[in-house]
């Protein structure tokens, strides 16, 4: 049900049941394949989106033709909320998975705010959460390649490595994207990063086994993350 997945996400999760239902009467179900554009830098903002399943990428497209990308999205996760602000998309989104989305339409969900305070203070906290980590990505940018890349090893091994019950790490994290769309993810180009992991494995700071990652010298990588 569309609750259900209102439910899920962070911008909605502290609303109560009647406000999830006028919510999801003006959720529309979308469905994309892997690959498809949602929408395009520049172009008139209509809606913004919740994932309900699969993946999304936001990136900008810079003026010599380059891509950066700016985040994943994730399920449960919204984007292009800053629709409700702006006239225009400033960043591009496209799937990178067989995604679900939910579809808000701009001037309906603008009236909803007029008329349930409540959830235009989710959407602040949600905004001011992306301008933290657009604030960290800009910060990322500044740094070398090698450093850009030991700090996203390391979060990605906090996120998917957390200890176990049994007190044992886990071996390894797994590349959830293309070695591609990582490089874009860096602010770089694939040849660099593969280069710059050819330098991690031989001084044996990571090991590469297809796309699974594991950290054998956590101090040194940190040292390169210049934490």
């Amino acid at each position: 049900m569309i609750v259900d997945d209102l439910k899920r996400s962070p911008l909605f999760a502290g609303l109560g049941d009647a406000q999830l239902l006028e919510l999801a009467a003006i959720a529309r179900p979308v469905e994309f394949e892997a690959d498809a554009g949602i929408f395009l830098q520049g172009e008139p903002a209509g809606a913004f989106f919740v994932l309900v399943r699969g993946g999304v990428k936001i990136f900008k497209t810079l003026r010599d033709g380059r891509t950066a990308t700016l985040r994943h999205v994730r399920p449960g996760e919204t984007f292009g909320e800053s629709v409700l602000f702006n006239d225009h998309y400033p960043a591009s989104a496209d799937t990178m998975d067989d995604s679900s989305l939910l579809r808000f339409a701009v001037d309906e969900f603008r009236r909803l705010l007029t008329a349930e305070p409540e959830v235009g203070l989710a959407l602040i906290a949600t905004m001011a959460r992306l301008m933290v980590m657009l604030n960290s990505r800009i910060e990322e940018l500044l740094l070398p390649v090698p450093a850009r890349l030991a700090r996203y090893v390391l979060d990605l091994r906090d996120k998917q490595c957390a200890v176990a019950a049994s007190g044992k790490a886990c071996a390894g994290c797994r590349l959830p994207t293309s070695k591609r769309e990582l490089a874009a993810r860096l602010g770089t180009v694939p040849e660099t990063l593969s280069r710059t992991l050819d330098r991690f494995k031989r001084a044996k700071v990571i090991a590469l086994r297809s796309d699974t990652i594991e950290v054998l010298d956590i101090p040194a990588l940190e040292r390169i993350a210049q934490r």
